[in-house]
């Protein structure tokens, strides 16, 4: 449960990242979620009229794109659940080439040199309020451990890491493959039916959760989803 406690050990963590900081807190918001009830729309009125327009999609109906390896050593504790699905449409002659994170909360950029920062509030357990703003585009990234590596016979391809999650991409199957923090071989905490271009996450500081966001394609369109993971 999020509380004071944990809200004041969270910002001491990311008050370490001395060099991400600025942009850390544009994009921090407490692992878990506060309680209470959302409040607002899902999509705030448009700030930057020059940021791509969102479209908050169902959580319910993105549920069972993902799914917790039965394998995986802790399965009685693990859990995903999916928090946030926002839509975004891309700028017209412009496309979507990375996105990144010192958070959980993406800076997506695009083709024609232009960066924008996503934000959104966190009440009962559930995003809203999500929106664009024109960013720097100046990549800053917080992976944690980056040792584990997928079986050479596989065919996965590596996304990335962040605060230890990684990704990986099966592309032959269009899924995601996504291991935990906890691991100290490759071992699948999740896999997400997507193909993935980029992963950020937060772990909580005092239970083993946290966020992570995948941002890739779903049915052709740029989408952001933001789950809730236990491991």
């Amino acid at each position: 449960m999020f509380n004071t406690r944990t809200a004041l050990i969270y910002l001491v963590a990311i008050g370490l990242l001395a060099a991400a900081a600025t942009d850390a807190a544009a994009q921090f918001v407490p692992p878990a979620g506060y309680g209470g009830k959302p409040n607002g729309p899902g999509v705030a009125p448009p700030t930057d009229p020059a940021a791509p327009p969102l479209k908050r999609l169902s959580d319910a109906e993105f549920d069972g794109r993902f799914h917790l390896d039965p394998n995986y050593h802790r399965t009685g504790a693990g859990h995903v659940k999916v928090v946030g699905v926002f839509e975004v449409t891309e700028p017209d002659n412009s496309h979507f080439v990375d996105a990144w994170s010192t958070g959980f909360m993406p800076t997506l950029a695009f083709s024609d040199g232009r960066c924008f920062s996503f934000t959104a509030e966190y009440n009962g357990c559930m995003l809203w309020n999500g929106r664009l703003a024109q960013a720097s585009c100046e990549k800053k990234v917080y992976t944690g451990r980056t040792s584990l590596a997928a079986p050479a016979d596989s065919g996965l391809r590596l996304v990335g890491f962040s605060w230890s999650f990684g990704a990986w991409v099966d592309d032959a199957r269009g899924k995601t493959i996504v291991t935990s923090p906890a691991s100290t071989t490759f071992e699948t905490l999740f896999t997400a039916d997507m193909r993935t271009s980029a992963i950020m996450a937060m772990n909580g500081p005092d239970w083993p959760g946290g966020n992570v966001t995948l941002v890739g394609r779903v049915n052709g369109r740029l989408t952001i989803v933001t789950l809730e993971v236990n491991y």
